[in-house]
């Protein structure tokens, strides 16, 4: 287990029967941020409740901090789309409850946060907006001063100028902290300028693991009409098709001897994001 990797996982499996996650290989090294995407059902779930020591691997290993996962829980925090609070605590109760579990607690941050969110400290948890209440759990999140910070959808359901504000936050804490962050997300641009490397899961397996500055040098976009499609299918990544025309990616190494019918381009991290979290029953991705 090394101690330079805030997360390690070999031949990772969790086999519920239903599904199957893996086996899935996975490194984040310490004071990096992990973007973590896939559709609904891809795996993002268990593998996220695997690092957090939440479920039990049916084989391979997996070391959060050096340490095993239930060995490691002081110094991981998560916001998880579950969230945990009792619905007639106060914001306040919330924060005491929580503060006692971390002994690196920084209650003057907690507060200062809790201020730049405008969350009253007397608002009941039952009365706060879907809103209100993902900046409540990320406070409780950054708060004990996390070495690994596992955010699951932290954004979802936001609105764009709450949405900016939050992926703030955590922009602010990367900045004053050496802290790694594993950050699961369907929405790419919230990769853009905090994400160093991306891995995509799909049906349970890796289908990308790699630096986010590289995407655009191992992917290209493609659009064409469906008649250079249907040849090139075993070729795609994500492709999406109307009545006539369609787009995708394709791997710089699947792209040679393309149709010259076939517009190919740079593609960027937005179409790559996109076409990676394409799950595999829609269209023809692969």
């Amino acid at each position: 287990m090394s101690t330079e990797l805030a997360i390690e996982g070999r031949g990772v499996v969790r086999d519920r029967g239903r599904f199957r996650l893996g086996p899935v290989d996975l490194t984040l090294p310490r004071g990096q941020v992990m973007g973590l995407v896939g559709p609904n059902g891809s795996g993002k779930t268990t593998l996220i409740k695997a690092i957090l020591g939440m479920t039990a691997l049916d084989a391979g290993t997996l070391s959060v901090l050096g340490t095993a996962p239930e060995r490691a829980k002081g110094s991981v925090c998560a916001v998880l789309d579950a969230k945990f609070f009792v619905p007639g605590w106060s914001v306040a109760q919330a924060v005491r409850a929580i503060r006692p579990f971390y002994p690196n607690w920084d209650q003057n941050y907690a507060e200062s946060l809790l201020a730049r969110f405008t969350l009253d400290p007397d608002a009941k948890v039952k009365e706060l907006s879907h809103g209100e209440g993902n900046k409540l759990a990320l406070v409780l999140a950054l708060a004990p001063l996390p070495e690994l910070a596992v955010l699951d959808e932290p954004t979802s359901g936001l609105d764009p100028l709450t949405r900016e504000e939050v992926m703030q936050v955590i922009r602010d804490y990367m900045a004053r902290r050496d802290s790694s962050v594993l950050f699961s997300t369907h929405i790419p641009a919230d990769l853009g300028g905090i994400a160093d490397q991306l891995v995509a899961v799909r049906a349970g397996r890796v289908v990308y693991s790699g630096h986010m500055d590289a995407l655009t040098e191992v992917f290209f976009a493609v659009r064409g009409t469906n008649d250079d499609l249907l040849p090139l299918r075993d070729r795609l990544i994500g492709a999406r098709s109307t009545t006539t025309n369609f787009e995708a990616i394709v791997r710089a190494v699947d792209s040679g001897g393309l149709p010259s019918s076939v517009l190919v381009e740079e593609a960027s991290i937005d179409d790559v994001v996109k076409a990676l979290a394409v799950p595999v029953t829609e269209g023809i991705a692969r």
